[in-house]
């Protein structure tokens, strides 16, 4: 071993032994030292241009994974914070991508599946016991009221413990529920026109899931639309015509009829059924691709995973089936970041 080596190696293990000879004699100074560190780094850093829409697919999975967040996207248009589906780990996945959750200006659910909505109500509670001071408009289609209605009685003594503790001038009780902007079900619809932006509803055919909606979003000529659940669905991609950014969601077809056919020799009946019947009301990649072609989509996002591509196996058979695109494509993963410029 020559003299370098022996000299960086002294001096490594000279530096832990001061650090660690450090955090036991002083660590109160250490600690406030960690303490600065951790509030800076939990303030929100975004660095966003107003005339730009920025995106973040906070959770793409779907309830047959447990590795991946459910469904849930943020976006960001004009100062305005608004988040698309909320299912299960989508608040802990959003506060741990410092999004400002107590900016949230809106939420849209696109359809009433427990893996679309389920952190509903941890969203509006935690968005409000995090300092939002402003009301926090919900959107959806028929069935919203009732949820709401229901999450206020869920949350009465949550709410009731927190201004009792901290009192009313820091736990503002006007602000501790969602506002129903429930919409009727109609083909399409404008349910938001504010501030240069138009976010528009419409059907999607998830059957016998109804109602269920996709949703486009508008701002100084740049267009983001979110399909929702749905088998191919020609009214998504009319929508979604030229636009900047689809974000889809995907079933890989070929992979579950192979899962079915194992399934079924295990004698694993229950999920071999429900495997089949969810391919029913999904789209499978190639679909997806032919019709976002034709449609003129510069940019393609597919989302709420089944299966996730979380092994080199099933990434490929994306990567297969997706090829054919002719704009750019991703299958992403929770907290992704993508910009309309």
């Amino acid at each position: 071993m020559n003299k370098k080596i022996k000299h960086i190696i002294l001096f490594t293990s000279s530096l832990i032994f001061f650090c660690i000879s450090i955090i036991n004699f002083y660590p109160e100074k250490i600690s406030k030292i960690l303490i600065n560190y951790t509030i800076e780094q939990n303030k929100n850093n975004l660095s966003l241009d107003k005339d730009e829409i920025t995106v973040f697919t906070i959770g793409t999975g779907s309830p047959l994974s447990a590795d991946r967040v459910q469904s849930g996207t943020a976006l960001f248009v004009n100062n305005k914070f608004f988040i698309f589906d909320v299912g299960d780990g989508v608040v802990q996945k959003a506060e741990s991508m410092n999004l400002p959750l107590n900016d949230l200006d809106g939420i849209f659910i696109t359809h009433y599946h427990s893996d679309h909505y389920i952190d509903l109500p941890y969203m509006i509670n935690r968005s409000w016991v995090l300092g939002r001071n402003k009301d926090l408009n919900v959107y959806g289609p028929k069935g919203l009221k009732e949820i709401l209605d229901s999450n206020k009685s869920f949350l009465k003594l949550e709410n009731k413990h927190r201004v009792d503790h901290h009192g009313s001038q820091i736990m503002n009780i006007k602000y501790a529920f969602g506002v129903s902007n429930e919409f009727k079900n109609q083909n399409k619809q404008i349910i938001y026109e504010n501030d240069g932006i138009k976010i528009t509803a419409f059907n999607v055919n998830h059957y016998p899931v109804s109602p269920s909606v996709g949703y486009v979003i508008e701002y100084n000529n740049k267009k983001v639309v979110i399909s929702g659940d749905t088998k191919a669905n020609d009214l998504v991609f009319e929508m979604a015509k030229n636009a900047d950014l689809l974000i889809h969601e995907v079933i890989l077809n070929s992979l579950l009829d192979k899962t079915i056919k194992v399934l079924d020799k295990k004698l694993m009946v229950r999920n071999s059924h429900i495997i089949n019947d969810i391919q029913d009301y999904h789209t499978p990649p190639n679909e997806i691709v032919s019709l976002a072609n034709k449609a003129g989509i510069k940019t393609l996002i597919l989302h709420h995973l089944i299966p996730a591509p979380d092994n080199i196996v099933i990434k490929k058979i994306y990567e297969k089936e997706t090829k054919n695109f002719n704009g750019k494509i991703h299958v992403a993963n929770d907290g992704d970041k993508f910009v309309v410029k």
